[in-house]
């Protein structure tokens, strides 16, 4: 436990809670951590530094989440990601970032459409110099451009805390470059169809990306 979690930061401004929830998740979904693994509050609160609070509120999370279990006289258990739960996510993202496409089709700016045609070059870019993690921080921003500009708060809420949870998935479908070459394929052809204003091909284009970046995930489960 100790070689897969540091202490925290003291730069980092966010909660604890929220900090060790995103380091377990993480090493679940990157496989650091293994089903039937002990998640032992003590042994993590002290690797981080922190007290068993945090750590006990990030446990019930991951027990909300499915990816860990609470067995009598046994403790917390790393639970893991199935094939079923990879593509329950996947089926609400690719229907809400449908929506978040079509309505940014109607509220985003010209300045927000140039940046997005920028971001387009820069992974492309960084596929050229093999610099995945620059490409998924241009991924993310690209996503964030677009789900503020749906102008739908309920709906960046949601499809954020979606986009936090497929932080490690995405590592994993994004990790040959055969797929970030088509992702960005993908990506242009929703920026082009943004920027004509035409909200059915836009949708049904992030939404055939969704469904192309589950199938990719799944195929290197």
């Amino acid at each position: 436990m100790d070689q897969i979690f540091k202490k925290i930061d003291d730069n980092d401004s966010r909660p604890s809670r929220e900090i060790i929830l995103e380091e377990l998740r993480c090493a679940i979904l990157d496989k650091k951590l293994k089903p039937g693994d002990r998640l032992v509050e003590n042994n993590i609160a002290k690797s981080m530094g922190v007290s068993r609070t945090p750590v006990r509120e990030a446990l019930r999370q991951l027990e909300i989440e499915g990816l860990a279990i609470n067995i009598a006289r046994k403790g917390t258990l790393v639970k893991g990601i199935s094939k079923k739960d990879a593509v329950e996510i996947y089926e609400i993202r690719e229907v809400l970032e449908g929506l978040a496409v079509r309505n940014a089709c109607l509220n985003i700016s010209r300045i927000e459409i140039l940046r997005l045609k920028e971001i387009i070059n820069e992974m492309r870019t960084c596929i050229d110099n093999n610099d995945n993690e620059s490409y998924i921080k241009s991924h993310n921003e690209y996503n964030e451009i677009i789900l503020n500009a749906s102008k739908n708060k309920r709906l960046i809420v949601n499809l954020k805390s979606i986009y936090e949870y497929l932080k490690s998935m995405r590592k994993v479908s994004l990790s040959y470059k055969i797929r970030r070459e088509k992702a960005l394929l993908e990506h242009s052809n929703i920026v082009e169809a943004i920027a004509k204003g035409d909200e059915a091909l836009a949708e049904r284009l992030s939404r055939e990306h969704v469904v192309n970046a589950k199938n990719a995930f799944i195929a290197e489960m």
